[in-house]
Formats: C-alpha cells, sequence, structure tokens
C-alpha cells in the first residue's frame, strides 16, 4: 500500500522566504500594501473601532491555538456557520499587556463588546457571538482571503523561478489549503498579524493613526511605481526600494476628505491625526494640503525597524501556508 506522506524535501524554509521578499521587495510591497491596507478598512468598518476588533481577533485567535493543540480544523462554511465561538478564560492585565492596551481601556472596550452582545458571559463560559457577521462581511473577508492567497501564489511562483521550490504551486490550490484549513490559516495569519499591529501602535500610539499614515504611504507607492516607469529606472530589492523612494523630488500626496473616504475615518478624526503626524515629522504637507510620508529612510530609522520586523513575521507565515500546500498535495 502506497503511504501518501508528504515530500519534506519540498518543504521551504522561512530564510528562503525572507530572501525572496528582500530581493522583490519592490513589486511585492505593492500587493503587501494594498492587504494591509484592506485589513485596516475591513477591521475599522465593523466597530469603528481598530482597538475593539483587536481585541476580539486575539480572543478568536486563543480559541484557534485550542483547536489547532487539539486537531481540530474548521474550514471555510464549518466556520461561518457556528452560531457562538466558545472562548477560554481570559485576563483582562494579560490581554492589555499582550496588545499594549491600558487595562483601563481593555476593560472598557470588552464591556463595550458586551453591551452590543458579541462577548457574552453563559453558564458554561464566555462566547463570542458573531452577530456583525452579514452578507458584506463575509464577502469582505472571501475577498481579502482570496487576496493573501494570490499573494501567495505570487511568491510560489518567484520561489519556482529561482528554484527553491521544485514544483510549482497553483493558485487554485492554495485557496483549496487555505480554505479547507481557515482556523489553522487564520491561526496562523493573527500570530503574524496581531503583533505587527502592536508594534505599530507603539510607533504611532494608536491604530488608526497607523490606518492614515498607511494610506498616505500606499498612495505615494503608486506615485513610486509610475515615476520608475516613467524614468526607466530599476528597483528591485529593498536597498533599492527606499534609495529611490527618498530620492524621489516630485511626491503627490493625498487630501484628508481622500484619507477619511478610503479609510472609513470620520474626516474630523483623520485630520485631527494629520496634524499629530505632521507634528511627528512621520508626514509632509504641500502648498495643495496634499500629505504624503517623510520617507528619507535609513537602517537607524524607526520605520525602516518596524518594516524589517514586519517582513520576519510575513516570512513566517508564509513559510507555514506553502508548507501546508505542499503537504496536501
Amino acid at each position: 500500500m502506497k503511504e501518501n506522506l508528504p515530500k519534506i524535501s519540498q518543504a521551504t524554509e522561512v530564510k528562503d522566504i525572507n530572501w525572496c521578499l528582500e530581493e522583490n521587495y519592490n513589486s511585492l510591497s505593492v500587493d503587501w500594501h494594498l492587504i494591509l491596507e484592506k485589513w485596516m478598512y475591513n477591521s475599522y468598518k465593523i466597530f469603528k473601532d481598530h482597538e475593539k476588533y483587536l481585541i476580539l481577533i486575539l480572543l478568536v485567535k486563543k480559541t484557534f491555538d485550542y483547536y489547532t493543540a487539539n486537531f481540530v480544523q474548521l474550514n471555510w462554511d464549518q466556520f461561518f456557520a457556528l452560531k457562538k465561538i466558545e472562548l477560554g478564560k481570559f485576563s483582562i492585565i494579560d490581554i492589555s499587556k499582550e496588545l499594549n492596551i491600558s487595562k483601563e481601556t481593555t476593560r472598557r472596550k470588552i464591556e463595550e463588546l458586551q453591551k452590543i452582545n458579541i462577548i457574552k458571559k453563559t453558564k458554561k463560559g464566555i462566547i463570542v457571538q458573531p452577530e456583525f457577521y452579514s452578507k458584506s462581511f463575509v464577502k469582505d473577508h472571501e475577498e481579502f482571503r482570496k487576496s493573501i492567497c494570490g499573494f501567495l501564489n505570487k511568491i510560489s511562483i518567484i520561489l519556482f523561478k529561482d528554484k527553491i521550490l521544485k514544483e510549482k504551486i497553483t493558485l487554485e490550490s492554495i485557496e483549496k489549503v487555505v480554505s479547507e484549513n481557515f482556523s489553522y490559516a487564520w491561526k496562523v495569519f493573527f500570530e503574524m498579524m496581531i503583533p505587527i499591529l502592536v508594534d505599530c501602535k507603539y510607533v504611532f500610539q494608536d491604530l488608526e493613526t497607523w490606518h492614515i499614515w498607511g494610506t498616505c504611504t500606499v498612495n505615494q507607492n503608486y506615485e513610486l511605481q509610475k515615476y520608475l516607469k516613467l524614468n526607466s529606472v530599476s528597483a528591485k530589492n529593498r536597498k533599492d526600494f527606499f534609495k529611490i523612494n527618498s530620492k524621489v523630488s516630485d511626491a503627490v500626496g493625498i487630501n484628508a476628505m481622500s484619507i477619511s473616504n478610503i479609510t472609513g475615518i470620520p474626516r474630523g478624526t483623520v485630520f485631527r491625526k494629520l496634524q499629530i503626524l505632521l507634528k511627528k515629522n512621520f508626514l509632509n504637507i504641500d502648498s495643495k494640503k496634499l500629505y504624503y510620508p517623510n520617507m528619507k529612510i535609513n537602517k537607524t530609522d524607526v520605520f525602516y525597524k518596524l518594516n524589517v520586523l514586519s517582513v520576519k513575521r510575513l516570512s513566517i507565515f508564509i513559510n507555514k501556508i506553502l508548507n501546508l500546500t505542499n503537504a496536501s498535495r
């Protein structure tokens, strides 16, 4: 009888994924920044509060941790058919420390989630009632899942061309694995995403401010790609990307109203956060009141360090999903 075991020789390693991201940073950063922007828009849209959603996904991740530890897998359809998600015991102090949110704010956010009937205490324990699920919510997350899978497929193509992967991985096979192993795939995604959000919160003080800065950065990246194309300038790896970005003199910004429309954050809040970003020299503003990021970055800069750490975390996530896909074929 032939054993259907995964081929260990086809496994990727984190260092190879990290190399791929570093050496193809310019093209891959466009896709990754759009994924981040989509995640931030979707998460803010639910409660109009990034921290509240961050607390919720941390609690759900802990449940996914329990599932994985006990060899339980939920596929996409099974997860979204759940009427409730059981949570283990949690400590407000632990959540506060893990998410870098004050204990008082953590307690208040959890109480607010209880008031709108998302988190509920029962005789058997604490549950999440996914009452915020809607056709729009599921559709947004399905589109986001497909974006992630498309990004993973793009990386797998580069890895195959560079002979790191011995066989091609199709987009269909990645989508199938992520859908069939949804609770595990999203656990791994949360393991990457939560620390990234916490780090950005630490640098920007709150996630709405980072969301606004990120929108300006995505806009500037579009302009950089235009500049490269019009001037026939080649940029591939991260070093080239930051070097050229810091030298682009014709920065094209974005106005406060557009930022509000893109992020879903109220215009008044956007304007207030923009003033903070200007004072910290995280953004610049031109004579037309268009905002653009300060991209004069070097290896000692906080943004560069943040970027390096994010890429490392992204590499671990990609490696786990690609290896799961390989093992499932």
